[in-house]
């Protein structure tokens, strides 16, 4: 096995465009509070934020051939996706996916099976890292030290830390500032690891006491991470509005049911600190009008327009 990191990254832009365009509705889950009423009226659905990963900075001293920065940043992204709390977006592999958009448009190419533009998804949170330590002691491969150092009989001690900040991206602010740090040895009289022939993230990697310093710390990562991401609420919106019906965002995912009813609510506004600029109240928009679900689909549902009026964006309030 190389000394080259596995390329998890090296994926084609074609399944990069397949990643980022996968649709689905994506079931909300639901939290109830249990002070407020019955559980239909009080549960609040949640949606998956959407974040973006960018590669780590390495100021851990490291100097192999390993690209720690991609390296680390991949393995974010696995342990984020088998949570399948958040919906992950790889911006550091974008300049590929757009470029395949951009040669699809050209004439040479067939129209059929083109992947249809401004479909791209927007991050809502940054996540970038660093890898502040990343070290062996009593490494016997001479990447971490000199192989003098080794003291007979102790073993190996690896030892990985990461910071990591969460940013949104519509303001800028940090909402989230993470570190965290795993250990792992060898035990006593431990085989020495010539760490110059293992591929980084790959089947051999995660059984040195190295990779299991990585993995600890990655993991630990991602739950900081989840537990200080700010939570989002799916809200009743419309999504279209003809003539002879109006289209609801949800449907049994939500637990919409045919006969509820919702007033529709005008676009409201915002009110914002006239120092700090912060969003400091919502003003709900006035109701224009009455609709009643008729058929629920799995991610939407289909709508007569009782009274007045309704738009797209439009939000909708449950009557009681």
């Amino acid at each position: 096995m190389g000394a080259e990191r596995i390329p998890a990254a090296a994926v084609s832009a074609l399944v990069l465009l397949a990643v980022l365009f996968a649709s689905g509705c994506g079931t909300p889950t639901i939290e109830y509070n249990l002070r407020r009423g019955s559980a239909r009226k009080a549960g609040r659905y949640r949606i998956k934020p959407t974040v973006a990963v960018t590669a780590f900075e390495n100021r851990a001293g490291f100097n192999g051939k390993w690209q720690l920065g991609e390296g680390m940043a991949d393995l974010l992204i696995d342990d984020l996706l088998a949570t399948r709390q958040v919906v992950v977006l790889d911006r550091r592999h974008l300049d590929d996916v757009i470029g395949e958009l951009l040669r699809q448009g050209k004439d040479l190419f067939r129209r059929e099976g083109r992947v249809e533009t401004g479909r791209l998804k927007n991050a809502r949170y940054i996540i970038r890292g660093t890898v502040t330590d990343f070290t062996v002691t009593g490494d016997s491969s001479g990447w971490f030290g000199m192989p003098h150092i080794k003291a007979h009989g102790r073993g190996t001690r690896a030892r990985v830390a990461l910071s990591l900040t969460v940013a949104d991206v519509a303001s800028g602010e940090v909402v989230a500032a993470v570190k965290t740090e795993a250990a792992a040895s060898s035990g006593l009289f431990g085989a020495g690891v010539n760490y110059r022939k293992v591929a980084f993230g790959g089947e051999t990697f995660f059984r040195t006491p190295l990779g299991r310093a990585t993995e600890k710390a990655i993991h630990k990562a991602v739950r900081r991470i989840l537990s200080r991401l700010p939570p989002q609420y799916w809200q009743a919106r419309i999504a279209s509005a003809e003539a002879d019906q109006v289209i609801v965002n949800g449907g049994a995912n939500v637990k919409l049911r045919p006969g509820e009813e919702f007033l529709v609510r005008g676009a409201g506004r915002e009110i914002t600190d006239p120092i700090t600029g912060d969003v400091i109240e919502r003003i709900p928009g006035r109701v224009v009008g009455r609709i009643r679900i008729r058929e629920v689909g799995e991610c939407a549902s289909y709508a007569d327009l009782v009274e007045g009026t309704a738009r797209r964006g439009y939000y909708l309030e449950p009557v009681d």
